[in-house]
């Protein structure tokens, strides 16, 4: 008796998109009918700083005299990014969590940005709940790959929401230099002027009015009958 080999059953699941389909923001801009523009949507100066205290000052000041040429994006995340969105997130833990690398699945995508800050969800689990901020690496300095990556996972983070009227922000940075951009509807909006760590508390202020604005969005979207879940 002969053994026919087994053959896999044919399925209609579309694979995810990958991030490299799209090599430049305009593309992206172009594919799914977005605008954008260059805007001061809030104002640093006018902020409130976050002054750190001398522990976090001293494990930053460790943190870059110890970085060598050898290290990779790994140390950069550890050491730099996630020091200071976890200081600011002890400052909002009630209402927001905070994501490291988890699957933003939905519809055509499947990505997976370096950190997400998610409304908490009413039930009391740490689940991904809605993404309201994300922060992004940019690898090898390279900003423009960094807004490629923003901006497919802006978009994911709209669909997840099921509404692009509650706004979305990203992050890409160095970890040295920090760039701010936003989503909301159908217009994709840079800051002009980035962040520098040189000012930590500065930096932090920043921030922290990026942390507030996500309890803002939820609170006006809630009162104004965004559904919940």
């Amino acid at each position: 008796m002969s053994v026919q080999p087994h053959k896999k059953k044919e399925t209609s699941e579309k694979p995810g998109m990958p991030e490299q389909e799209f090599k430049t923001s305009n593309e992206i801009l172009e594919h799914f009918d977005l605008t954008f523009e260059f805007s001061k949507f809030f104002d640093a100066d006018e902020l409130s700083p976050v002054p750190p205290d001398e522990k976090f000052l001293s494990q930053l000041e460790f943190s870059l005299m110890n970085r060598g040429a050898a290290d990779k994006e790994a140390y950069t995340c550890e050491f730099l990014i996630v020091p200071f969105l976890r200081e600011v997130w002890q400052r909002h833990p009630e209402n927001l969590s905070l994501f490291s690398h988890i699957t933003l699945k939905v519809d055509e995508f499947h990505l997976i940005p370096d950190y997400v800050i998610s409304s908490r969800s009413p039930r009391g689990l740490k689940i991904l709940h809605r993404p309201l901020l994300l922060t992004i690496e940019a690898k090898d300095e390279k900003f423009e790959q960094g807004w490629v990556q923003a901006l497919l996972q802006l978009l994911a983070c709209q669909r997840m929401n099921k509404s692009d009227k509650l706004p979305v922000r990203a992050i890409v940075t160095t970890g040295d230099i920090w760039q701010f951009g936003k989503i909301e509807e159908r217009r994709f909006t840079r800051h002009p002027l980035p962040i520098s760590i040189e000012n930590p508390g500065r930096l932090l202020g920043v921030l922290d009015h990026f942390f507030s604005e996500c309890e803002r969005a939820i609170e006006t979207y809630a009162k104004s009958g965004f559904a919940d879940e």
